[in-house]
């Protein structure tokens, strides 16, 4: 199992465990305040199953404005009104990244997957609702929307989605998981939602094997 670090952009990657060229690209986006590298232990225990699939890691491309690592977007003084603004802002630069990746990877959009957690899965939703054929599959890990946003008409694939959520997460509660996946069934997305009892805001042994299954579902022959 080996990893490279391309110290000059803080990426993390993962290559396929067949040995073989990608098939299969998975994309994770950390939290606010965290790395890359808080999410490469899902990559690893992921990648056995999912032998033609590549990993990348990356670290968010600011830095986290009240302490350490790094950041999407601000959360300093953060509210429901201009939280979606900041979304927005953000989303560009996560753009050119997935797209940068998924050639460098040699994989066609359909075949990549977001997988987020906290604010990385703020920014995976959005940029599902806002440029859908940027993906094949978004894992939302303890996510959220900004905002619900229409997703532009004559698109004519959506990515799959999955929310997991705990139960007992103060941070993203119940309520704010429940209304993305319901934005995003109205918006003719395919979607599977969990709620795992008692889980706080983290992703748990539980929530990451949901998170496989769907992997291994969505994204054939990965």
């Amino acid at each position: 199992m080996s990893s490279t670090v391309d110290g000059s952009k803080g990426i993390l990657r993962l290559a396929p465990a067949s040995g073989a060229a990608a098939r299969r690209l998975v994309i994770l986006l950390h939290g606010v305040g965290s790395s890359g590298a808080d999410l490469m232990p899902l990559a690893q225990s992921w990648r056995g199953a999912l032998p033609g699939t590549a990993f990348v890691a990356p670290d968010a491309p600011q830095p986290f404005d009240m302490g350490n690592g790094h950041q999407w977007f601000s959360i300093a003084g953060v509210t429901e009104e201009n939280r979606p603004a900041r979304v927005a802002a953000a989303l560009p630069a996560l753009a050119e990244l997935i797209e940068a990746e998924r050639q460098r990877a040699g994989v066609a959009a359909a075949d990549v997957a977001l997988v987020g957690f906290s604010q990385g899965s703020i920014m995976a939703l959005h940029l599902a609702m806002t440029d859908p054929e940027r993906c094949g599959a978004v894992v939302a890990f303890a996510g959220r929307i900004a905002a619900p946003v229409a997703t532009p008409d004559g698109w004519g694939r959506r990515p799959s989605v999955l929310m997991v959520g705990g139960a007992a997460d103060s941070i993203m509660p119940p309520a704010v998981v429940q209304a993305a996946a319901a934005h995003f069934r109205s918006a003719g997305f395919a979607v599977e939602e969990h709620l795992l009892r008692g889980v706080p805001h983290t992703i748990t042994a539980a929530g990451a094997q949901l998170g496989l299954d769907f992997l291994q579902r969505v994204l054939p022959s990965a």
